[in-house]
């Protein structure tokens, strides 16, 4: 997980701006990757404030300078919020989950392979996951819909980015962060809230958990195809010398060469969906990805970044259903 985002609305005139001022207190020594703020949320005409947003915001992955969190990491957070709100007499069930940020890394350390990752990625579907990309990035693959964003993207390249425009060196890439290509899924608000009408209450139990991260991060092979990086020859290669059919080896190799030509959503219109994802899927049970490394690349196999792990748990979370 990289980041999430609690919140609670609060009455002018409630004694819970006094015990949020305690909280804050505390906040102040947490340093990087734990904050707090307050802003007026409803405002009359006269400039009189009747309510307050409190809003707490943690990345993870700066709080505890990794890679990726684990399932000890998510309990230790939570424990460590509780006990911090506990100074103003609330619990972390006091807050509502209004972001999530779930995400997994992979450190790539040659920059030619990461780049031509990347390049590799642009063949992906331009419509996945109920998300859109309608703007193609170097070194990145972002879709996005209302209540949910994917991005994929190099962290070098990110940092170098804020560094040059800031001139802060504080934006440069941490160690932490070197040749990390990270993958991540935002679940906005939108979705928080269309899924606790569906009885999945926007709570730091429910959505603060590594099974719940690994249920979302598992939805983007929706988008990004499961299988590693071939050259087209070695991927045809596979698909030869497998045990499928004759039959199903000659259309497999015909759709991974249409993909190479061209991309999956060229492929995807030209057979219906049911056989467009039945072949996904059994290239995946090959481990073969349909998209294919050019010849021209230098390189002839590149393992895929999206293999998320298991998450190691108590047996204690709520996994969501979405």
């Amino acid at each position: 997980m990289h980041t999430f985002v609690l919140t609670r609305i609060v009455d002018a005139t409630s004694d819970e701006i006094l015990r949020f001022s305690q909280v804050q207190k505390h906040f102040a020594y947490m340093g990087e990757g734990l904050s707090i703020r307050c802003r007026p949320l409803t405002v009359c005409y006269d400039g009189e404030v009747l309510s307050y947003l409190y809003t707490i915001k943690v990345d993870a992955l700066k709080f505890f300078r990794t890679e990726n969190t684990s399932s000890q990491q998510f309990r230790v957070i939570i424990r460590l919020l509780d006990q911090l709100l506990g100074y103003g007499n609330f619990s972390v069930d006091d807050m509502t989950v209004s972001r999530v940020d779930y995400c997994y890394n992979i450190r790539i350390e040659d920059e030619d392979t990461r780049l031509i990752l990347f390049d590799l990625l642009q063949k992906c579907p331009t419509r996945a996951i109920y998300t859109v990309r309608d703007v193609k990035y170097k070194t990145s693959i972002y879709s996005r819909s209302k209540s949910k964003t994917v991005n994929v993207y190099d962290k070098n390249t990110e940092r170098s980015v804020k560094f040059f425009v800031s001139g802060n060196s504080k934006n440069l890439a941490k160690n932490y962060e070197r040749d990390i290509v990270r993958m991540e899924l935002q679940i906005k608000k939108g979705h928080l809230k269309y899924m606790a009408k569906q009885g999945v209450a926007r709570s730091a139990k429910n959505w603060i958990n590594a099974e719940t991260e690994r249920h979302y991060l598992q939805k983007m092979y929706g988008m990004f195809p499961k299988g590693d990086f071939y050259a087209l020859d070695a991927a045809e290669h596979i698909v030869s010398y497998s045990n499928l059919t004759k039959t199903t080896k000659r259309h497999l190799i015909d759709f991974l060469r249409e993909i190479a030509q061209n991309d999956m959503d060229t492929a995807k219109r030209k057979i219906c969906y049911n056989t467009y994802r039945r072949y996904l899927n059994i290239l995946a049970d090959l481990g073969v990805n349909p998209i294919t490394i050019p010849r021209d690349c230098g390189l002839s196999y590149i393992q895929s970044p999206f293999a998320f792990p298991e998450p190691q748990t108590d047996g204690l979370a709520t996994i969501v259903r979405a």
